[in-house]
């Protein structure tokens, strides 16, 4: 279904080496000036785009860590094992 209802809108298009082509923000309050629109848009974009990058490069950390610290608890269950035995 389409309505016939027109939404102000702020396109952020970053440069060219960016992640994204743009990020599309839809203005609940038409009343806002133009410029604390844009400055918002911005803001959300950045901080979108650092989240991103910090949760890139510590995804791989993790399940490593989770590895490491099971073969460590398997080998010593094993040995603690073997010297009852």
């Amino acid at each position: 279904m389409v309505k016939g209802i027109s939404r102000r809108v702020v396109v952020v298009r970053p440069d060219e080496h960016g992640v994204f082509e743009q990020a599309i923000f839809l203005v609940r309050d038409c009343t806002v000036p133009r410029s604390d629109a844009v400055r918002e848009a911005c803001r959300i974009a950045n901080r979108y785009l650092v989240g991103r990058g910090s949760h890139r490069r510590s995804s791989w950390l993790r399940p490593a860590i989770a590895f490491a610290l099971g073969a460590v608890a398997a080998s010593g269950i094993w040995a603690v094992l073997w010297l009852l035995v």
